[in-house]
């Protein structure tokens, strides 16, 4: 069974490789410079050409910029016969001293450029992730079919891969950023390809050089891929992700890095204390609800204050953040894996049912 390769994640680092990206980036300089390098040039018909006794005559005054010159183009017959006339090719009179890189500004082109390749590099990023969901999925119902199966580490390693190409690009939309910012505080770049590979190359090697715990500990996906595959088959907490993870000789042990782990995902509303049903999180507590508790919860305390504006009290213990609607946004990830999880244990409760009737029947056959 090859999981990797029928994943739709798993080929995009193919797709959206990082030589492909950086000559995008290099496409977009050259046209950058394109436009700042405005060259005068004469017509086709004001071109000098070649006469009839093959001197060079010309109906127009020289070009500005750059001198330009053509030559006849000596091309013999099949027989060997004489040189065609009326061929010219232009030899480029480009020198070191007359062609160099205009310096890139806050008024050249190149910033709505840049804009639109963080918007395309965005939209990679969400493309990766989708393929991430669907990873985690396909993971999900390996560990249901057979505990601990074999082609879960390829799933796995497939993801670290996804987390990897979005970092990378990640990366480089931050360093993109930064050079607009400099670009709108009135600096300039000879070179701004330049200085855009020497960052982003030396973040990405500082990256790709840490060690697993490093780079994949903290990452949300990678908790909750964790904590699903272990709902599945355990009853009890999940233990920290750093247990599934390698450690580099850098990496601060257990003592000095004080890992939250051992908790046990809750799946139900702080209101309700029932199942979340479409569930939301708050972007400043990031606690989870029920969203028609939660804005019930809201649009009573605006009520109670005769205010448009009131908030309301987040209802986990603890926690004094006072919620708006607007500070709610949905968790379509979350409600799913509470729906799996409600699903596994209606199937336990069957299992165990089952399981006490044959007990049951077999008490009958003995007496």
């Amino acid at each position: 069974m090859n999981v990797i390769k029928s994943h739709p994640a798993f080929t995009l680092s193919d797709i959206y490789s990082t030589t492909k990206i950086n000559s995008s980036f290099s496409h977009v300089c050259n046209s950058a410079k394109a436009y700042r390098m405005p060259v005068a040039t004469t017509s086709r018909n004001d071109r000098p050409r070649a006469g009839g006794n093959g001197h060079l005559r010309s109906s127009a005054s020289p070009e500005a910029g750059p001198s330009r010159k053509s030559r006849v183009i000596a091309s013999q017959d099949a027989d060997g016969g004489h040189p065609e006339e009326g061929q010219e090719e232009e030899e480029d009179g480009w020198t070191k001293e007359t062609f160099v890189s205009q310096p890139i500004s806050k008024n050249s082109t190149a910033m709505p450029m840049f804009r639109t390749m963080i918007d395309k590099f965005k939209d990679v990023i969400s493309r990766i992730e989708e393929g991430i969901d669907s990873a985690r999925e396909t993971a999900i119902t390996l560990e249901e079919a057979k505990q601990d199966d074999e082609s879960i580490e390829q799933v796995e390693n497939a993801i670290f891969r996804a987390f990897d190409q979005r970092q990378i690009l990640q990366i480089k939309i931050e360093v993109l950023e930064h050079l607009i910012a400099k670009l709108r505080e009135n600096e300039s770049f000879d070179n701004i390809e330049k200085v855009f590979d020497d960052e982003t190359d030396r973040r990405e090697r500082e990256y790709l050089a840490r060690s697993q715990q490093a780079k994949y500990k903290k990452v949300k996906e990678y908790q909750d891929f964790r904590q699903a595959l272990w709902e599945i088959n355990h009853q009890s907490a999940c233990p920290p992700v750093s247990d599934w993870l390698e450690r580099g000789p850098d990496d601060q042990s257990d003592d000095e890095d004080f890992e939250v782990g051992g908790e046990t995902q809750n799946y139900r509303c702080p209101i309700t204390l029932m199942l979340f049903k479409d569930v939301v999180s708050s972007t400043k507590c990031h606690h989870n609800y029920s969203r028609a508790a939660i804005t019930n919860l809201i649009e009573n305390a605006k009520k109670a204050r005769r205010s448009t504006t009131a908030s309301a009290k987040c209802p986990v213990t603890g926690c004094s953040a006072q919620l708006q609607v607007t500070d709610l946004k949905p968790n379509p990830a979350l409600q799913k894996r509470a729906d799996e999880f409600e699903r596994r244990r209606l199937r336990r409760e069957d299992e165990n049912e089952e399981g006490d009737d044959t007990i049951r029947i077999d008490e009958e056959d003995d007496e």
